[in-house]
């Protein structure tokens, strides 16, 4: 341990004797185990602490600022970034995870899952915008949150209305469109940018009322990939078709499309048109393995967005590993792209989907558009409002052996998405990679000079460096 982290520890433990764990406990080993993320878990951080108040927060953000060390931050524990090896890993989820509705609104602890948030909700009948599974943090929720209802209600970040948040000083401060001078820019700052800035401890969103969300799914041959990227971007805000191009047990040998229709408007004459746009997708292919209509709460009564098993069976839906539970290895990315995508690129994406090392790999593609764009690029720190498409690619592998194959598979299918990708999602920008610094300017675009300037006021020590910008 080096000398600045070790003192930062050592002052934790004076100030915060009964939240500390470190290496050689069973409590620091079983918070690393419920980390989602396979290589992130496998990190070793100089102690976690487990705050049960945002006042335990300050504390130890204060103490790093002091002692030279450095903080991640464990909420949902999705994210690759929230452990590092030799930094604190300053887990949120142990205590501060509680969400409740006030009026139209929602009041949301900084451990917190959106799972969490929407369960509270439900009795209200209302809902935040999240993205595509229940598990995610406020990672998530203040740099995007890609989801079924992008398009008829935004991001998620764009629902927040107050964000209480601890800076790398210790200073606790409350930032909404009320704020002013420098806190002003803190507030444009959180939402597409939060991790780089300090700890949110709370939040309060804006919520919408939703009923029912009609579901189409559909197993197809991937011949169908150039009719699904016309039909798409043709649909209203109030419906969302994304896909998975991959493998599937319906298929033996060929590689399929997973193609997820999702209706917000509960009118009969909106669910016909996104009816007929799906049926328009099948009509592209010679070999329809698969379909199946739905309809359900948002968002835990929905489908998984993941093809279903070879008798039509549900796929299971993802769980966060158990403490000791055996890990694969995952190699994640996701770029914006614009309606540009074409027969060209579903030819080469065929090429790369069935070149893929592990049946474990695939190809999302999670659709945008609509009330994304009504928020503009420089209103939040969120750059890539004119996105179509998010398109998150997933090289999985069990067996170390495929490990190389497959970060180089993953490579060839970013460059076959480059000539159409006009951004990068900022939750899969991880640092230390050859790709990260031009992987920065995509996700941040005209407003990284901005943030710059704001995080070297905020933080000249360092606190959060391992947030990458």
């Amino acid at each position: 341990m080096s000398s600045p982290s070790a003192g930062c520890v050592e002052q934790l433990k004076a100030v915060l004797p009964h939240r500390v764990h470190l290496p050689e406990t069973d409590d620091y080993h079983a918070a690393l185990g419920r980390v989602f993320f396979p290589e992130a878990s496998r990190r070793r951080p100089s102690c976690v602490v487990e705050p049960v108040s945002v006042d335990e927060v300050s504390t130890v953000m204060r103490v790093a600022h002091r002692t030279g060390g450095t903080v991640t931050v464990r909420g949902g524990g999705l994210s690759s970034n929230c452990v590092a090896d030799d930094a604190v890993m300053l887990d949120l989820s142990a205590a501060l995870n509680t969400a409740r509705p006030e009026g139209d609104r929602v009041v949301v602890a900084g451990g917190a899952t959106v799972g969490t948030m929407l369960d509270a909700l439900a009795p209200t009948g209302r809902v935040v915008p999240v993205g595509i599974v229940g598990h995610a943090g406020f990672g998530l929720v203040t740099r995007g949150g890609v989801g079924y209802l992008t398009r008829s209600l935004g991001l998620t970040l764009d629902q927040l209305v107050e964000v209480e948040l601890v800076l790398p000083s210790g200073e606790v401060v409350h930032l909404s469109d009320a704020s002013t001078g420098d806190e002003a820019d803190l507030w444009w700052a959180v939402r597409g940018c939060a991790p780089c800035f300090g700890v949110v401890t709370s939040a309060v969103l804006r919520t919408h009322p939703q009923g029912p969300v009609w579901v189409d799914r559909m197993v197809l041959g991937i011949d169908s990939l150039a009719t699904y990227f016309r039909v798409a971007p043709t649909l209203p805000r109030n419906t969302t078709m994304g896909a998975v191009l991959g493998y599937s047990a319906l298929s033996a040998d060929e590689p399929i499309l997973f193609v997820y229709t999702a209706c917000a408007s509960s009118d009969a004459a909106d669910i016909d048109r996104a009816r007929a746009a799906a049926d328009a997708v099948a009509g592209g292919s010679g070999n329809v393995l698969y379909r199946s209509e739905t309809s359900g709460t948002y968002l835990g009564g929905l489908p998984e967005f993941a093809p279903p098993g070879l008798d039509g069976e549900e796929p299971e839906p993802i769980r966060l590993p158990e403490p000791g539970e055996p890990r694969g290895s995952f190699f994640g990315k996701a770029v914006f792209t614009g309606a540009t995508l074409d027969s060209h690129l579903a030819e080469a994406l065929a090429t790369q989907i069935r070149g893929a090392p592990t049946r474990e790999c695939r190809i999302d593609f999670q659709h945008t558009g609509g009330a994304l764009a009504d928020v503009g690029d420089e209103d939040t720190a969120f750059w890539g409002r004119s996105g179509e498409w998010n398109i998150p690619l997933n090289a999985i592998w069990s067996d170390p052996y495929y490990g190389a194959a497959c970060l180089s598979w993953a490579g060839g299918t970013l460059d076959a998405l480059a000539p159409h990708t006009t951004g990068v999602y900022s939750v899969e920008v991880r640092p230390g990679f050859p790709e990260t610094g031009a992987e920065i300017n995509a996700a941040y675009g005209g407003n990284l000079r901005r943030l710059r300037e704001l995080r070297q006021r905020h933080d000249p020590m360092g606190v959060l460096t391992h947030y990458p910008l």
